[in-house]
């Protein structure tokens, strides 16, 4: 099974730059999302994976190669998640 993340739809989203600005109306709350968050923000469409944004995450920034980034990405994730911000479908690959 592979979880592929998209945005909930009921969000109101502003790039500010090299960030994204989420806004919440149902809980009244804002989120600003740092230039990495947004990068894998905007891979949250219901197309790809977690592994997809960590390969992102990889190719655009200076990453350690040790670095867990795949547990970065999940943890980004679930705490979207928790807020509201995305929603998950489990897809078999």
């Amino acid at each position: 099974m592979t979880t592929i993340p998209r945005q909930s739809q009921h969000l109101l989203v502003t790039q500010a730059g090299d960030e994204i600005v989420l806004h919440d109306p149902r809980s009244e709350t804002v989120h600003v999302l740092n230039p990495t968050a947004a990068l894998v923000w905007n891979l949250c469409d219901g197309r790809h994976t977690l592994e997809d944004a960590e390969q992102a995450i990889r190719a655009r920034f200076a990453v350690p190669s040790d670095r867990d980034v795949l547990a970065d990405v999940r943890d980004l994730l679930a705490a979207l998640t928790e807020r509201g911000l995305l929603e998950t479908e489990e897809a078999l690959r």
